[in-house]
């Protein structure tokens, strides 16, 4: 049995790539079929991709879109073809696009998990929104649920405002809402609610009064529920529930969830197998020369409201080995994120995942 946990890097100012680790969890695709316990028991290490450092995709310089980075996948596979959505990022002067990267979404197929083609002839699978609309400066933070015979993608919108417009947060920070969009085959997609945001900032005194975004969602008992990365100043973990993936309500009282390692999360990524949940994320912690790195832990809860550390309250992964595209050392540029994106379970592993 192989469980493989998929998950992106962020390292600033250099490009983002991403990698493949071994032993994971499970796709939201299909039903539980490996419990929280028996995951939490296996071992987690990571497995070189074909490019450059050990990534599976790297900036591709055919495609002027995503030649500065890419990352932050999600991931489905049908048994036989795995596809990968992701955010791919060109520098741009244009001043109505925060951070000077213009974020767009692509797609990529793999025919076992470790060699992966940009496709879509090398295009975007989705662009900017139109003039005025909440993703018209740029698109991130994709989270593709495979439902019935249709695609689900949840995604960040990015509208050009930053904290220092809604009055909360640094002034840099650039608003992100969510919103969705529905495809028959992956690679056409169709924006709902008439391209509005399906989850909006909050008030100036919420969690999410600057961002709702990096979103994670399953199905339970006929319902949609979202795990969201929440940010007023600081980063927390929200949550909210759906009858039809599109009118969302935010629950525990618009509180944050808690019961994480660290003051601050982002990143979050569930599993349920029935009883009981489990969730990767991250948090910082310090680092020897005094700065700090984002780093991957994981949580369980029976509720999905309060949760406890697993994994002994330790990181899920080793420090990156040297020459690997996400070793970084915590000084201010160079701490890099780790976000888990999907978990498969695999029956019968393929030998270049063994």
């Amino acid at each position: 049995m192989t469980i493989i946990t998929w998950f992106r890097q962020f390292i600033c100012a250099v490009p983002l790539v991403i990698p493949i680790v071994l032993n994971g969890s499970i796709s939201d695709a299909s039903p539980p079929s490996v419990t929280v316990k028996e995951i939490l028991q296996r071992t987690f290490k990571r497995v070189p991709g074909a490019k450059s450092g050990g990534a599976a995709i790297y900036p591709d310089q055919r495609y002027l879109w995503c030649i500065h980075s890419v990352g932050t996948p999600t991931l489905d596979f049908d048994g036989r073809t795995w596809r990968m959505w992701f955010v791919g990022m060109s520098m741009t002067d244009n001043p109505d696009i925060p951070y000077g990267f213009a974020a767009r979404l692509g797609l990529a197929t793999s025919e076992d998990g470790v060699h992966w083609d940009i496709a879509n002839d090398g295009k975007p699978i989705l662009d900017f929104g139109s003039s005025g609309k909440f993703d018209d400066a740029g698109l991130s933070h994709p989270f593709v649920l495979r439902v019935e015979d249709r695609y689900m993608m949840w995604y960040g919108g990015i509208d050009g405002r930053t904290g220092k417009d809604v009055g909360v947060g640094p002034a840099h920070v650039r608003v992100e809402q969510i919103g969705l969009a529905i495809s028959r085959d992956g690679v056409t997609w169709h924006r709902e609610n008439n391209g509005s945001p399906v989850l909006s900032i909050g008030t100036p005194d919420s969690i999410d009064a600057v961002q709702v975004t990096g979103c994670h969602v399953i199905r339970k008992d006929n319902r949609f529920v979202m795990w969201y990365g929440a940010y007023n100043g600081t980063h927390t973990i929200g949550l909210a529930t759906s009858s039809d993936g599109v009118h969302w309500h935010k629950e525990n009282d618009g509180r944050s969830v808690v019961g994480f390692m660290g003051g601050k999360q982002l990143g979050p990524s569930v599993y349920f197998d029935g009883n009981q949940y489990l969730m990767f994320y991250n948090t910082t912690r310090p680092t020897p020369n005094g700065g700090s790195q984002w780093t991957l832990y994981s949580a369980t809860s029976s509720d999905g409201i309060e949760w406890q550390p697993a994994n002994h309250n330790k990181p899920l992964l080793d420090e990156a080995p040297e020459g690997n595209f996400g070793s970084a050392d915590g000084r201010a540029g160079n701490n890099h994120a780790v976000h888990p994106v999907s978990y498969t379970h695999l029956k019968q592993p393929t030998s270049d995942l063994e």
